[in-house]
């Protein structure tokens, strides 16, 4: 119970909690101090009745004296007089009793004479503890002289409730005046403390969501006024680490579009591609290159994940594929060669997809190998397409391994699609993938066109599933056509 507490406790906003605690402290010291100045009124009020019962005592036996002269019934009648004025609203309960020349005398107008009336007011006149006076039923004050004592009392229950009524008056001006100490109290902290602490809030919610233009302002106090200069330092390094990172990336941008193959001019092969990282530079890798006797080595790769890393390890790939094409045009040969590299230098865990086409435009062959990659698409004349299913096992698992190629011949013109992952996986608002089939239906649909005709129909057809939903992987395609 205590832990909920203190986790729904620590969820409330600053301003809530200095509110809660503010007042709650201020009414604390309010309710104390109404009770005590409630226990010191009261007391002051029976000693003040007291001592005017004390006085009124005095009167009365100065009286007494004069009365006596004329006997025992004057002194009853002036008792009795005496009382029956002083029983009114302003001294409810009021009674007099006399010990006087050794003879009881009490008022009987009002009907609480008795002996255990003049008992009762002879021990509250005999204790010597005023406290112990304020616990009885009676407040009695007495007069004592030669000719006797005279006692006036009058009921505590009275005395107490009229004081009341007063204490109750002040208390709640008290209270009023102690709510409106605790709503000013609680204004200023709001605006010296939970005010700015929100306004950092806000401020670092926007450097959160990337706005690097927001600025922390505060006049409240050295403290605040240091962490508002600390925001800004730590925004504005922020955005220039920021600045730095958009330069670099740009930089690394360029570069990976500089190693772009030229795909126009070529002889007997009509090529066009499309490519779209992800982010700044991408994992995908394309390539074509001319071998001897006018033979073209198309290569497309894509190296697990997107960003800095993986664009550094398909420019590896470029290197090893160059290289090992230098050495040799078989397919399956220059695969073999890359993944032994490729395990060499490549951190373990950075797998790669590859495939290699070789293509004769004279000879009208093809021939291919394939680490784990899509399935090429294969369209001779207006037939349907086939994908070329030969492959093995991905770059960078096996440094033995040693993979298969296969050659098809082109009969009549030809189309080839080489495309990555992040075309047929490609999803849409509602969560479906674009997949295979919608490639081999828009090539089924658009039979004869260049090779950049058939690219551009690709992306439109790709924005037209996306509605906008933005890509998550590098999207690659490559269009080569013999005539």
């Amino acid at each position: 119970m205590m832990d909920t507490f203190k986790h729904r406790w620590h969820q409330l906003p600053i301003s809530r909690q200095l509110l809660v605690l503010v007042n709650a402290i201020l009414f604390g010291f309010v309710v104390l101090f109404l009770v005590v100045d409630y226990r010191v009124r009261m007391d002051r009020h029976l000693n003040e009745k007291q001592i005017a019962l004390t006085e009124e005592a005095k009167t009365m036996y100065e009286s007494l004296l004069v009365a006596e002269a004329h006997g025992g019934e004057a002194i009853q009648d002036l008792v009795d007089n005496v009382c029956a004025r002083m029983n009114t609203d302003d001294s409810p309960g009021h009674h007099i009793a006399a010990d006087w020349r050794g003879l009881p005398y009490q008022a009987v107008s009002h009907g609480h004479a008795s002996d255990g009336m003049l008992l009762a007011m002879r021990t509250a006149a005999d204790s010597k503890v005023t406290r112990s006076n304020a616990t009885r039923a009676l407040v009695v004050g007495a007069f004592a002289g030669p000719a006797g004592t005279v006692y006036i009392s009058e009921k505590r229950s009275a005395v107490v409730g009229a004081t009341r009524r007063s204490l109750l008056i002040q208390m709640l001006a008290v209270l009023l005046l102690g709510a409106i100490a605790a709503f000013v109290v609680s204004a200023v902290l709001r605006q010296l403390i939970a005010k700015p602490i929100q306004g950092f809030v806000s401020a670092l919610r926007s450097v959160a969501a990337g706005d690097l233009s927001v600025i922390a302002r505060t006049r409240s106090c050295r403290e605040l006024s240091y962490l508002a200069d600390q925001i800004n330092s730590m925004t504005e390094a922020l955005d220039h680490a920021q600045r730095d990172h958009r330069v670099h990336m740009e930089k690394a941008r360029q570069i990976q579009q500089n190693l772009r193959p030229a795909v126009n001019g070529l002889v007997g092969i009509d090529v066009a591609e499309l490519f779209e990282p992800a982010d700044d530079v991408g994992g995908d890798y394309y390539d074509v290159i001319p071998l001897s006797d006018g033979r073209y080595l198309l290569c497309v790769a894509d190296v697990s994940g997107h960003g800095v890393p993986a664009a550094m390890a398909a420019t590896l790939l470029k290197a090893f594929v160059s290289e090992a094409a230098k050495k040799s045009s078989s397919p399956a040969e220059i695969l073999t060669d890359v993944n032994q590299r490729y395990c060499e230098y490549v951190m373990m865990g950075h797998f790669a997809t590859m495939t290699l086409l070789v293509v004769d435009p004279q000879r009208r062959q093809l021939t291919y190998a394939n680490a784990g990659h899509e399935l090429p698409f294969l369209q001779i004349g207006r037939d349907t397409p086939v994908r070329l299913n030969v492959g093995n096992l991905i770059l960078g698992v096996e440094e033995d391994t040693h993979y298969d190629e296969d050659t098809v011949e082109l009969n009549g013109s030809t189309r080839i699609v080489i495309v990555s992952d992040g075309v047929t996986e490609a999803f849409d608002p509602s969560e479906d993938q674009y997949g295979t089939d919608r490639i081999e239906q828009l090539m089924r649909k658009v039979p004869t066109s260049t090779a950049r005709e058939l690219v551009e129909e690709f992306e439109s057809s790709l924005d037209t599933f996306r509605k906008g939903r933005q890509a998550f992987d590098d999207t690659t395609l490559l269009v080569a056509q013999l005539g």
